[in-house]
Order: structure tokens, then C-alpha cells, then sequence
């Protein structure tokens, strides 16, 4: 009986010694690449974790262009959205075109989401989602000069009470 007593004691351990502790190094070497993991699934998982914008107000008048009309010239424009997407925007539209010797043509409309549509072929913002202001020749005193600068404002008072604006200077189709 005692040779079974002292056989099981010597198979348990013995705590006289000190706790050994692993050097910081081997936590380094396991605890960055740990690290490194987590932070690569973390870049995953918030990317399926991202919202969208559900409302896409109006920030600003994107582009102003000044394009050849059958009836004169026309003026297009696109809204955007803080992202910088094709918005609409209700409420009161001004443009103002202005020639070098004074000549002024202005127009105010009230303007509603479904006016937006498709901007016409042949123009720089053909495509894009904006409004179209045509600009009759026979509002003119006289003819614009072909070609001749002209400077296009463009003015919208939404109706959440903000007002986006833009100036261009453009050429006279």
C-alpha cells in the first residue's frame, strides 16, 4: 500500500518551484496577428453593416449648361444630393441669363419632383436627371451673339425653405 501511495504522489505535480510566465514577446507574436485578425473581419462585417441615406435632399445645383434650342437656347441644370447623386427638389426655380452689354432674361417657375426628367441628347448633361428652362429668341430685344459669353444664374428656393445657387459663365450656342 505504500509503494501505490507513493507512486500516485509522485505523479502529482509539486508546487515548490515558481509560476513560470511566458515571456512578453510570445504575446506579441501571438496577441498582434490576433489583433490584425479582428480588425480585417471588423472591416468586413461594417461594410454589410452600412446604411443608406433613405432621404436624399437637395444640397446643391450640380452644373449649369447653356445649349442650342429649336425655339433659342436652353438653359439645363442637375440637383444633387450631399453624395453628390441626381436629386430632385420642389419649390420655386429662378434663372437668370445675363449678356456682357446688360441684356437680362429671367424666368421663375415652380417646379415639383416629376418635372425632373432626362435631360435632352446633344448637350453636355444630356442623360443626367435635371431641368430644362428653354430660353425663347423672341424674349430678346436682340439676338444673343452666337458664341457671345453669357453669365447663368440659377436659383432654387426648395420648400423646406433652404436655397441652392449657382452662377456659370457660358458661351451662347
Amino acid at each position: 500500500m505504500t509503494a501505490r501511495l507513493s507512486a500516485q504522489q509522485s505523479r502529482t505535480p509539486t508546487s515548490s518551484g515558481p509560476v513560470q510566465r511566458r515571456p512578453i514577446g510570445a504575446w506579441v507574436l501571438v496577441g498582434v496577428p490576433l489583433l490584425l485578425g479582428v480588425v480585417f473581419v471588423w472591416q468586413i462585417v461594417s461594410g454589410f453593416m452600412h446604411t443608406e441615406i433613405a432621404v436624399r435632399g437637395a444640397a446643391a445645383v450640380s452644373r449649369v449648361s447653356l445649349e442650342s434650342d429649336p425655339i433659342g437656347a436652353r438653359v439645363d441644370f442637375v440637383i444633387v444630393d450631399r453624395v453628390g447623386s441626381e436629386t430632385t427638389v420642389t419649390g420655386d426655380v429662378t434663372v437668370k441669363v445675363r449678356e456682357p452689354d446688360g441684356g437680362v432674361w429671367q424666368a421663375t417657375r415652380r417646379v415639383g419632383s416629376s418635372d425632373f426628367s432626362p435631360l435632352p441628347t446633344g448637350g453636355l448633361l444630356s442623360g443626367r436627371v435635371g431641368y430644362s428652362v428653354p430660353v425663347p429668341a423672341t424674349d430678346w430685344v436682340r439676338a444673343p451673339r452666337r458664341g457671345g459669353a453669357a453669365s447663368v444664374s440659377v436659383s432654387v428656393q426648395a420648400s423646406d425653405g433652404s436655397t441652392l445657387s449657382t452662377v456659370a459663365e457660358e458661351r451662347f450656342p
